[in-house]
């Protein structure tokens, strides 16, 4: 799989579903049981091709992360936030230390891993007929905030906004069960900051929006998530070259 570590973003990778979907395939040995079969229930293809891209790409870049074999990682749920049924925030059995992220939108898939929490989101820029249906669900300086906007403008901004949103319940465990209006983030250039976060936008191309919502680290562990993506990504290399 082709993949790469984004410039200025330490533990955030990213790939593109379109060219990595037949070695995806050819890699989806390193799935478990549940992730193959709900990667066969997808009726559309794209849709099954960026479950498996994303899915594979995770396993390869924790089981680096961790020096595991991506095909024995084992991942469970916490309780949900909102009704404590078994669909919360994901985690890595038998590695408490070890936070990390999923997200796909389009043609784009980001992962992103640390020794902190962290929320990553990714989102096409989409079509205005959405943007105003769902506005009203932002916090409402972001509501204001789109409404000033020249409306060529708005759909840019909202996606911002709402992959911030989501990077940051992603971090926090949240999610969106509490509805999307807190925390503010807002719609402008930069994003708004939440406290015990850093959040920042991720710049991509070709219509699709990004953020990264990392936990304020300790000194000593800023200093191990800053040194983490170099000698993962030559782990990450070895390990892809070997599934194949």
């Amino acid at each position: 799989m082709r993949y790469e570590e984004l410039p200025g973003h330490p533990g955030v990778v990213a790939a593109s579903v379109y060219p990595n979907r037949a070695s995806a395939h050819a890699l989806a040995p390193l799935l478990d049981s549940g992730e193959r079969a709900r990667a066969g229930a997808f009726v559309r293809t794209p849709d099954a091709d960026r479950y498996v891209v994303a899915h594979v790409l995770l396993r390869i870049v924790l089981g680096a992360y961790v020096d595991e074999r991506p095909d024995r990682l084992v991942f469970g749920r916490h309780p949900c936030a909102g009704c404590e049924g078994p669909h919360g925030k994901p985690y890595l059995a038998g590695h408490d230390g070890v936070h990390f992220s999923l997200s796909h939108a389009g043609d784009r898939v980001l992962v992103a891993f640390a020794s902190v929490p962290v929320g990553v989101d990714v989102e096409t820029v989409p079509a205005d007929g959405l943007v105003h249906d769902v506005r009203s669900a932002l916090h409402p300086r972001e509501q204001r905030e789109l409404a000033s906007l020249p409306a060529s403008a708005r759909a840019g901004a909202f996606a911002r906004c709402w992959s911030r949103k989501e990077a940051v319940l992603k971090a926090t465990g949240v999610a969106l069960t509490r509805g999307a209006a807190e925390p503010y983030v807002g719609t402008a250039l930069q994003p708004a900051q939440v406290s015990g976060l850093r959040l920042d936008d991720v710049l991509l191309t070709d219509g699709h929006v990004a953020a990264v919502a990392v936990g304020v680290a300790r000194p000593a562990d800023r200093a191990q998530v800053a040194r983490t993506p170099v000698s993962a990504t030559a782990a990450i290399r070895r390990d892809s070259t070997r599934s194949r």
